[in-house]
């Protein structure tokens, strides 16, 4: 009887002890898990007002507005290669870079320089 008294105690210390340190893994990974979700919130609302910020520029539209073109010209057969603005399309590598060198950025900047080969 004292064997079995005994024996069911430290059973019962043991099955005590597991089911505690369980729950205490367990609501550890809940704080982990809380703090990441969190964390990604906080991240998510960042990169949504980044995206609402970039949608507004007119980097964005001039983007959308080539890309609807490309599909467009796509779907009816006429995609060629119209890599070059209509600007530069009838003019030379050398006038366009004399017109590079013209440019008052260049100037401006202290930029120019002047490649040998």
């Amino acid at each position: 009887s004292e064997i079995l008294h005994r024996k069911y105690t430290i059973t019962k210390a043991l099955l005590y002890k597991a089911d505690r340190s369980s729950v205490d893994r367990i609501s550890q990974q809940i704080y982990k898990l809380e703090a990441e979700q969190k964390r990604l919130d906080e991240d998510a609302v960042v990169f949504n007002r980044i995206q609402d910020q970039l949608k507004l520029s007119p980097a964005y539209k001039k983007m959308l507005e080539v890309g609807a073109r490309m599909e467009s010209e796509a779907r009816s057969g006429q995609l060629e290669d119209n890599t070059t603005d209509s600007e530069f399309s009838d003019i030379s590598f050398e006038e366009f870079l004399e017109q590079e060198k013209k440019d008052t950025f260049w100037q401006r900047n202290k930029k120019l320089r002047s490649c040998t080969t």
